[in-house]
């Protein structure tokens, strides 16, 4: 967390440095500023992609694999429509931003995977793709008052799921956290969608598929 802490005080600095440069005319250093501001935006978003990334790996139930023979030198399976390598989430995020930015909603990166929207809010902004059937472990920094939850099922297809405000005033003292993350645990059952809490039976989140309202 020194790291991340490091980063954001150098980000913060910076963005102070601009304003100041902005308002003496000084353009270069401007200019100077503004890529080291992006390069240090790019690493925390890095970041927050490998701590959803080491979620992924606490949540492997090895009880759950499959018992087979596998060849060392066999191909792995290709499918076009996912997304390979450490650039999913990236592509993955930005066809969201994209896709509700033509109805009219647009959000603001704050930092890393943290968004505002035009009202206020801070809005995480999750990415995970189908390690197990019907499973998706997804992480968000503690703080937000709201989260947007894509979840890449192995057809390439995309579920976003768009937990408001309300949903994590009734559940976000009950949800699993740490290391400054705030854990989500999603599985399909049927054609419907579950959020695994502790201390629930799974709460149901099928009615925020694809409802972008509360990102106005």
């Amino acid at each position: 967390m020194e790291a991340k802490e490091q980063l954001i005080r150098e980000k913060d600095s910076l963005l102070r440095k601009i304003a100041e440069s902005a308002q003496r005319g000084q353009s270069r250093e401007v200019l100077v500023a503004g890529e080291k501001l992006q390069k240090i935006e790019g690493l925390l978003e890095r970041y927050e992609q490998l701590l959803n990334d080491m979620a992924d790996l606490d949540a492997i139930d090895l009880t759950s694999l499959p018992t087979r023979n596998i060849s060392v030198n066999a191909p792995h399976p290709y499918n076009p429509k996912v997304v390979p390598g450490r650039g999913v989430g990236k592509k993955i995020r930005m066809d969201f931003l994209q896709k509700i930015g033509k109805a009219g909603l647009l959000l603001e990166q704050m930092r890393g995977s943290v968004y505002g929207t035009q009202s206020g809010r801070k809005v995480g902004v999750a990415v995970a793709t189908e390690r197990k059937p019907d499973r998706w472990f997804l992480g968000l920094p503690i703080g937000i008052d709201q989260a947007v939850l894509l979840c890449q099922r192995e057809s390439g297809d995309v579920t976003t799921i768009c937990l408001p405000k309300e949903f994590f005033a009734e559940y976000g003292d009950k949800m699993s956290k740490s290391g400054g993350q705030m854990k989500f645990n999603v599985m399909r059952r049927g054609s419907g969608y579950s959020l695994l809490i502790p201390g629930t039976d799974g709460v149901n989140v099928s009615r925020f598929v694809d409802d972008y309202s509360p990102l106005k």
